[in-house]
């Protein structure tokens, strides 16, 4: 997919550049969903916690609990007021060095709806509390089939372009009921440890050529008087780029069904955020979205099925968006200076997009994906700087490790804001 994405790349420049509207993507707000949940900050009459100023965590890099609390003291002190850290483990990943695994995958808190490895969240709120930090479970959806994926009928499905076939794909399929009502259960487990909000993974997505499962299908049938069938949907012929095969057009019917996947998503990511409410009316949530939904929201459409548009009219708190610039600098092929210059723009058209200034959180990139080492203090200053100007910008600094240059960083985010 990234090779996709740097295809494309070059196009969300163009697109800024001539100021352009999208045709692709519907503007027409949806109806709110009965029975979902307000957003927190409606459900309690607050105006939110202030400022959020947050490291996220996928690994701690420490042997016990006293050195977790080592780094999130040097986190408060720093002046971070929130912790983002990874309740989810996939097979593969690197476990938290204080944990005593007991399952290859799953997920770091109580629950009968998916493999335990560990409770770690509860000793790390603990922690994360008495120094003043509150505390948001980074969490899958989509991916949370830890030990269910071979079910019979819970697997998602995609079309194979090569095979020119549906077949099975990676992670649940989210238009059966079973797998709702067991994301249902695992939200609620998890709104019953001292959270204070949830940061949804950008699992909760379907790619351009996935969501064919015949559950899906038969529900769209009802809905359009069509099945969406392949043939219907992709256009021209198929075109080799970076080893994928992909279709040279989309057609009519191919928006109407990402539309319809988009819609679809929403109303799910609206039940658990209900489920876990259901437990905490004051959990707030976060949605990660992937850059393109604010520079090019026709792309995202296409791509993830994934809109802020559309999002905005759902209960989520905070926008959460991926502005990692190293990896924009690589997949828009564009010059450091270019993509450090374009942060601001982004952070800009997003508060424009979510109509509200408060529900925006930047995503900075603070580490070299490739070689696990921080970045240069200076790239990360310069997008600080340039956010400057919108002091009600929500900030998280991704991903958290030791070498990253935490204070001299903070000490730019700590002048006096309002909200």
């Amino acid at each position: 997919m990234r090779g996709f994405r740097r295809f494309f790349g070059v196009l969300v420049l163009v697109v800024l550049l001539l100021g352009t509207g999208v045709t692709g993507v519907e503007s027409q707000a949806p109806v709110q969903p009965e029975g979902v949940s307000p957003r927190a900050s409606e459900a309690t009459g607050t105006s939110g916690p202030g400022r959020v100023l947050a490291a996220q965590v996928s690994l701690f890099h420490c042997r016990d609990l006293e050195a977790v609390e080592g780094r999130i003291r040097d986190l408060a002190a720093a002046g971070f007021n929130t912790l983002i850290v990874r309740v989810f483990h996939n097979e593969g990943d690197r476990f938290y060095g204080f944990a005593t695994p007991r399952s290859t995958s799953g997920v770091y808190f109580k629950t009968d709806y998916a493999p335990v490895v560990d409770d770690v969240l509860g000793p790390v709120c603990r922690l994360a509390h008495a120094h003043g930090l509150r505390v948001f479970a980074w969490m899958t959806s989509r991916y949370a089939n830890y030990g269910f994926e071979n079910a019979n009928g819970l697997r998602a499905f995609l079309y194979d372009f090569d095979k020119e076939a549906i077949v099975p794909a990676k992670g649940f399929n989210l238009f059966r009921e079973e797998v709702v009502a067991r994301l249902e259960g695992l939200y609620r487990d998890l709104a019953r440890y001292p959270i204070d909000g949830v940061l949804l993974q950008d699992d909760l997505i379907l790619r351009h050529n996935e969501g064919f499962s015949p559950e899906a299908r038969q529900l769209y049938l009802q809905d359009h008087g069509y099945s969406p069938e392949p043939w219907l949907l992709y256009g021209g012929p198929m075109r080799r780029v970076d080893g994928k095969t992909l279709p040279s057009t989309y057609t009519e019917r191919f928006w109407e069904w990402s539309r319809w996947k988009n819609r679809r998503i929403l109303v799910l990511a609206a039940r658990l955020m209900s489920a876990a409410r259901e437990v905490k009316p004051a959990l707030r949530f976060a949605v990660n979205l992937y850059y393109e939904s604010v520079l090019d929201p026709e792309k995202a459409m296409a791509w993830y099925s994934q809109s802020l548009e559309q999002a905005r009219y759902y209960p989520f708190d905070y926008f959460s968006i991926m502005s990692y610039h190293r990896q924009m600098q690589e997949e828009l092929d564009v010059s450091l200076e270019e993509v450090l210059g374009l942060i601001p723009h982004l952070a800009r058209k997003a508060v424009a997009m979510a109509g509200d200034r408060t529900r925006v959180l930047m995503k900075i990139q603070v580490v070299d994906w490739d070689e696990a080492r921080s970045l240069p203090q200076t790239e990360t200053e310069t997008i600080l700087k340039s956010l400057a100007d919108n002091p009600d910008l929500h900030i998280a600094l991704v991903p958290y490790q030791p070498d990253v240059p935490v204070e001299p960083l903070m000490e730019l985010l700590k002048r006096p804001r309002s909200l």
